[in-house]
């Protein structure tokens, strides 16, 4: 068990490096963060304002709510398969720009689609059963149904890129992978989260010191929890950009074989069950 654990912290350090080389990664989760920011000010925002003067049925909720969780799961997959496709262009050598990138996703748009529609209703689905449950009931069948769907998820995106499959049968891909792998891969997963967790906190202690701040000097305490915003922001592109393309160099080992830099045949051997020959 804890050789597991130290040899996913290892794996997990080596992506680091690895993704550390191109920076230009960065720029998938940035764009993404912006554009789910706007969604989220254009359709959620304004849809329960007027819900809220003119309408207390929850069954109005119903349809915008699905219509938001498409739209975002859309924009997040859609980037997060352009930066695959970006990252391994830079592995094998052949280094392509932002454009090129989501020009090759463009063929996957409706496979992206039907994978959105299918897990926005399923968790708008999740809320409506959790709002019949009252009290902590309802709050753990809540939790636990999300972690599970997300468990279940982490390797649709890989899955739809490299084998076109619709939503049910990606899903059943990306969770027999899981199973297959679990406390194993997971090791990586989580030295990632908390490499960004450490930069997100950070930002949040300057946030918390300049809410002090504010009381002695306006200005200071002002420039202070921008800082802690920003940090905050560059913790979570880092988390969801190093935690992404972990994922995929363990799903392209156990598929293909595939060992990039950093990384070593039998390190990788002892995170996942691998189906094809090793390729440095």
């Amino acid at each position: 068990m804890f050789s597991n654990i130290r040899n996913g912290w290892a794996m997990g350090k080596a992506t680091r490096k690895l993704v550390f080389k191109d920076k230009k990664l960065m720029v998938f989760p940035l764009v993404s963060g912006l554009v789910v920011i706007t969604e989220i000010l254009a359709i959620l925002l304004p849809s329960a304002i007027f819900l809220m003067n003119y309408s207390n049925s929850l069954y109005y909720y119903i349809p915008i709510l699905i219509l938001f969780y498409f739209i975002v799961t859309f924009t997040s997959t859609y980037m997060i398969m352009a930066m695959f496709i970006g990252f391994r262009a830079f592995s094998n050598g052949k280094e392509i720009g932002f454009k090129e990138a989501f020009k090759e996703v463009k063929p996957y748009s409706k496979l992206i689609a039907e994978w959105s529609l299918f897990y926005a209703v399923v968790i708008v689905g999740i809320r409506l059963l959790e709002s019949r449950m009252r009290g902590i009931a309802g709050m753990i069948f809540g939790a636990a149904v999300a972690f599970a769907i997300g468990i279940a998820t982490i390797f649709v995106v890989p899955v739809i890129l490299d084998k076109k499959l619709g939503p049910i049968k990606a899903l059943k891909e990306s969770s027999s992978f899981i199973i297959k792998n679990f406390g194993k891969t997971f090791g990586g997963l989580a030295y990632t989260d908390l490499y960004g967790f450490a930069i997100i906190l950070l930002g949040v202690i300057a946030l918390i010191a300049g809410l002090f701040l504010i009381s002695i000097n306006l200005i200071i305490g002002l420039e202070v929890i921008l800082l802690g915003i920003g940090v905050i922001a560059i913790g979570a592109i880092i988390t969801s950009m190093l935690s992404n393309i972990f994922r995929l160099i363990m799903f392209d080992f156990a598929s293909y074989g595939k060992v990039p830099e950093g990384f070593t045949a039998d390190m990788l051997k002892n995170a996942v069950k691998q189906k094809g020959k090793a390729q440095i």
